[in-house]
């Protein structure tokens, strides 16, 4: 099967194969919502339709905040042949923004201070980069996401998501986004060296209490860790990951 041209392709494929399963999770209180593949494929079609109006290519801007909907509007721009260019805070907005292009579809990352514009295409190289950088696992993979769609680590994380199919977590507030690694137990861990450093006691804690005994993995199933500023992480945190099974890389 050939590989699909864009995310909102991707989304497509998983609805039409497996429509039923879940995709993204969000709190709600002590409860876990979730929404399925077929369900955000059904509300990303409606919203890009709503769209129709702008100029093939045009950016369009909107306030993000990392939640379902959001992720849906922003699939639904590219779907839409239009580029996502989303800022970080509430409200939820829309504004239109560029002259138009060809229309394949995109977004907009702030790269070293610069707003770079992404092709369909880069998000899909995007994609496939992090990908030779996850240890396979027999299981579908897990990822917690909270950070801003500006950021070129976040939105690589949430492109490879969409086109390998991985169950998203989301959690929006920064304080919060360790403890919920703890208590989801992804298989993909990607963050900075510090949220690394506040992970590496959690695991030190599970250790030492009941689950002493449980298999190698930390939380029995995180293979993998992408590091922000690897260059920075030492040596010795290096080997205790890797000490437990754990394949640690840059992101």
């Amino acid at each position: 099967m050939p590989a699909p041209p864009n995310l909102p392709a991707a989304l497509f494929l998983h609805a039409g194969s497996r429509p039923d399963e879940p995709w993204l999770f969000r709190a709600e209180g002590w409860d876990w919502r979730w929404h399925s593949w077929g369900e955000i494929a059904r509300e990303v079609l409606a919203r890009a339709e709503s769209l129709s109006a702008y100029a093939a290519g045009s950016r369009v801007t909107f306030a993000y905040e990392p939640r379902p909907e959001a992720i849906v509007f922003d699939l639904a721009i590219q779907a839409a042949g239009l580029v996502a260019e989303p800022r970080s805070g509430p409200p939820f907005e829309t504004s239109p923004s560029g002259l138009g292009g060809e229309g394949a579809g995109g977004a907009v990352v702030i790269r070293n201070g610069e707003t770079v514009e992404l092709s369909a295409t880069d998000l899909i190289a995007l994609a496939d980069k992090v990908q030779e950088m996850i240890q396979p696992s027999g299981e579908r993979q897990i990822i917690v996401l909270g950070g801003s769609l500006e950021d070129p680590d976040e939105r690589a994380m949430l492109s490879w998501a969409t086109l390998a199919g991985t169950a998203v977590v989301l959690e929006p507030n920064p304080a919060l986004r360790v403890a919920a690694v703890a208590w989801v137990r992804p298989t993909v861990f990607h963050g900075t060296a510090a949220e690394l450093a506040a992970l590496k006691s959690c695991v030190e804690r599970e250790r030492s209490g009941w689950l002493r005994r449980s298999p190698r993995l930390p939380f029995r199933r995180l293979r993998t860790i992408l590091v922000a500023g690897y260059e920075a992480l030492a040596e010795k945190e290096r080997a205790f990951w890797e000490g437990r099974g754990v394949r640690v890389a840059r992101i």
